[in-house]
């Protein structure tokens, strides 16, 4: 297919290619793709993160698969679902449950299962103890003026 892009939108799609280090060809294949997700479902969006860009539910930042991992150990409970994520209006989280529901082949590989994720968190307290619930160095500081002093959490 061949598609004719008007001369300013072909330089503002260069211009992105430049700062972002893509060649044009693969940074347009990437907005059309993007487009035709965003068509499907609508109110979806797409935004950079540290591994790259990503569908997020709209308004809040939070890549679709988040949600759908936390909907998947509720065992698909939307109510639970949504009591998890209770500052998060149902509608959005309906889109985000819409967008895995046609393109799971794009959700699945960044969903860990309940001990994938345990095994994570065991690493990461074991490289940074301090991040441990219960770290004996913990300091739990009670603001001034409410009578308390600082003191250690067991």
């Amino acid at each position: 297919m061949q598609i004719e892009i008007p001369e300013e939108l072909a330089a503002a799609g260069a211009e992105i290619a430049r700062t972002t280090g893509q060649d044009v060809q693969s940074l347009v294949n990437e907005m059309v793709t993007e487009a035709i997700k965003m068509r499907r479902v609508s109110g979806i969006v797409f935004a950079d993160g540290a591994t790259g860009r990503r569908a997020c539910v709209p308004g809040t930042g939070i890549p679709v698969w988040e949600i759908i991992e936390y909907y998947e150990f509720v065992e698909r409970d939307f109510e639970k679902l949504h009591r998890g994520f209770d500052w998060i209006e149902k509608h959005r989280l309906e889109v985000a449950l819409a967008y895995y529901n046609a393109f799971p082949e794009e959700i699945r590989p960044h969903l860990k299962t309940e001990e994938e994720a345990l095994a994570q968190l065991h690493e990461l307290w074991e490289k940074y103890p301090q991040t441990r619930p219960q770290w004996r160095g913990r300091q739990c500081k009670v603001p001034s003026g409410s009578g308390g002093t600082s003191r250690e959490s067991a």
